[in-house]
């Protein structure tokens, strides 16, 4: 029953709420006045905690009305039944982060920290709270929620593993702040005895406050000696009567009070502030974080300037040499010509001294069956026979003779690395063209009498020697992509799980706060990223890039691959329920991405359906701007270059966009309520 005479801090009425087909809430009732204790006793589960997200404004009621008598969210103080709190700040460190975000100033901030440490017998403020015990990281929970010495203070189960001693004492200075300072102080609490020094108990079961009033009267109506035997009574009594039934939410919906959340200004820039310091903190002394996000890419780049698209080294290959022997061919030079009748060149000799330079391994066998008998082991990869009259047919074909068979070399393959088959095969084309031309060189001939008459002439991509070097910006695109991704992954993961983002918006922290903070540290990552694998791959490994004004573009492409991962991993973070959901999300998009973008293999080799859709997804779009940039020299005047960055410009802002419509309709996907 409701006294107009008495002013209510708190008012609940006719409140329903129910999930699925359980109903929470069924036509509750409750009134908390001003300058109380109010005591919240019920059994695990009965939707106490519910109730006062409730209150707070971060859930909503199917119906019913709550009104509060406060009309500032710095005037609540709220103690989340978990911790909630960044485990790797210090007390200090996590005192200075929340005290700002309450705009109080440095002096305040110390004199309340000063006065709580002495109250709560709070442990040393340079620990780190990760290394503090329960009973430790509850006092430091509750002193960070009376900080700002707020107006109505709630607490979810406040005094769970804190010891009997100082359990009585922080009573004894609850019940002097409602007394001396008007408080209002709603308590929930396992402990039903020591509710004895609430000033008013609202005893809840099956979606009610079965019973509402002061210890006493409770005792009273009752007519027992303990808090416990009077609720187990009033249960009993709940239980036999018989128009106690789950009621249906009624049609109409009543609107409730305005969230207090939505009563601060938008954008604050102290709180920004001291959101960046935060997540610096914690992102720097994440060493695993660390490491992925500065130096795996760095390695990576390494790894991939390395392993990638360079010629292959010191593959085995066999040979049979019957024109000579081997030792002769050791360091052998060609001294004269070999179509002088005196001349007794071998350029067998100068075909393995071909492949000897080119850092193939060479092995010579004792015949040419045992050459070919060699191919059968998993390590050879060709092998080689040169006939005995090798030079002299060689002449014959040089003078368009008719009998050329001994003049052939003999190459046998292994074909189960396409790679290494179709580069022997380069290199044996390479060293017979080698051995024309040392020959005519030889005679003053001109070599291209016997080449095949066609000439050709690279326009652009000059310096690309090698596929590494084709698909390096490609490579580099993914990375900022990939890595800024994962930090916004693991930071908004970490916010949503740990309900340090829920704690910090019941100080006045909004989403777009937030967001701005974490994209502000992204954007140093990101450009740190740039600058270390830029500085591998073209000044350590010296890929070729043109060096002019379209050079801003290729950072600024670099940039938007980066931004558009992290929102896509912030965005990942929301939708997921779990980090690990989230990695596998990112690792598996990316992968795909460099699978289809052209990197391993081109695009106009994929089907026709395929190719339509690989033509438009980012890192295609990113790795063909960039290399258009760096080895064709094309600048924002070109239409290809134009089309890649509004492209995928595009889609960071579709990212952001969704983000934006996330966190004004779905807001209760950014955080998870503790």
């Amino acid at each position: 029953m409701i006294n107009e005479d008495i002013q209510y801090e708190v008012q609940v009425t006719n409140a329903y709420k129910n999930y699925g087909k359980k109903n929470v809430f069924n036509g509750l009732n409750m009134n908390v006045t001003s300058g109380s204790i109010y005591g919240l006793l019920g059994p695990s589960g009965c939707g106490k905690s519910t109730l006062l997200q409730c209150i707070l404004g971060t859930m909503s009621l199917d119906s019913g009305t709550i009104d509060l008598k406060i009309n500032r969210l710095k005037e609540v103080g709220y103690m989340p039944q978990d911790l909630c709190l960044e485990e790797v700040l210090t007390i200090n460190e996590t005192f200075e982060y929340y005290g700002t975000l309450y705009n109080m100033n440095k002096k305040s901030i110390e004199i309340r920290k000063s006065e709580l440490y002495t109250f709560l017998q709070l442990p040393n403020l340079d620990n780190y709270i990760k290394y503090l015990s329960g009973g430790q990281s509850r006092r430091v929970s509750m002193a960070i929620s009376l900080l700002h010495d707020p107006t109505l203070i709630i607490l979810d189960e406040p005094t769970v593993g804190i010891d009997p001693v100082l359990r009585n004492d922080i009573w004894t200075e609850f019940t002097k702040m409602v007394v001396q300072h008007k408080k209002t102080i709603i308590i929930t609490t396992h402990y039903i005895e020591e509710a004895n020094q609430a000033n008013c108990i609202g005893l809840m079961r099956n979606g009610v406050i079965i019973d509402e009033g002061s210890p006493q009267d409770i005792l009273s109506k009752s007519n027992t000696d303990s808090l416990e035997s009077a609720f187990l009574e009033l249960c009993c009594n709940q239980d036999k009567n018989e128009n106690y039934t789950a009621k249906d939410v009624p049609a109409k919906k009543v609107s409730q009070t305005k969230k207090l959340t939505q009563l601060e200004k938008n954008f604050d820039f102290q709180r920004l502030k001291a959101l960046f310091k935060k997540n610096f903190q914690v992102c720097s002394r994440d060493y695993v974080l660390v490491f992925t996000l500065i130096i795996l890419p760095l390695l990576q780049a390494f790894n991939f300037c390395f392993g990638v698209g360079v010629d292959f080294k010191n593959m085995p290959i066999t040979f049979k040499n019957d024109e000579v022997n081997y030792e002769s061919c050791q360091n052998y030079s060609t001294k004269g010509c070999i179509l002088d009748e005196s001349s007794n060149e071998t350029m067998s000799c100068v075909v393995l001294d071909y492949f000897a330079s080119h850092n193939y391994k060479l092995i010579e066998v004792k015949d040419r069956e045992a050459g070919e008998m060699t191919m059968n082991n998993p390590g050879n990869m060709a092998f080689i026979y040169f006939q005995k009259n090798y030079t002299k047919d060689l002449i014959k074909y040089i003078g368009r003779e008719e009998d050329l068979a001994e003049s052939s070399t003999y190459i046998h393959l292994t074909n189960e690395n396409f790679l290494f088959k179709n580069q022997i095969r380069m290199d044996v084309f390479k060293s017979f063209n080698h051995l024309i031309n040392t020959t005519l060189n030889k005679c003053n001939n001109n070599p291209r009498t016997i080449n095949v008459p066609m000439e050709f002439h690279t326009i652009l991509g000059n310096d690309v020697k090698t596929y590494g070097n084709g698909i390096i910006a490609i490579f580099i695109a993914m990375s900022e992509f990939y890595f800024p991704s994962m930090f916004g992954l693991s930071v908004m993961s970490a916010e949503k799980t740990d309900g340090v983002l829920s704690r910090s918006m019941f100080a006045g922290v909004k989403l777009v706060e937030l967001l701005t903070s974490l994209f502000c540290m992204c954007t140093v990552i990101i450009s740190m990223e740039i600058v270390v694998t830029c500085f591998v791959a073209y000044s350590v490994f010296f890929n070729p890039i043109i060096v002019s004004s379209g050079l801003f573009l290729y950072v600024f492409v670099l940039m938007i691959s980066g931004w558009m991962g992290f929102f896509f991993g912030v965005l990942t973070a929301v939708l997921s329920t779990t980090k690990v959901g989230g990695m596998y999300a990112i690792t598996g998009l990316s992968l795909s991405q460099f699978l289809l973008s052209g990197a391993v293999w081109p695009v106009e080799g994929q089907p026709e359906f395929l190719r339509l859709f690989s033509q438009f997804i980012p890192m295609r779009l990113l790795g063909n701007t960039m290399n258009n940039v760096a080895l064709k020299g094309w600048s924002l005047s070109h239409p290809s270059i134009i089309m890649g960055i509004s492209t995928t410009l595009v889609y960071t802002i579709l990212l952001v966009l969704l983000l934006i419509i996330l966190g004004k309709y779905k807001k209760q996907w950014w955080v998870i309520q503790k």
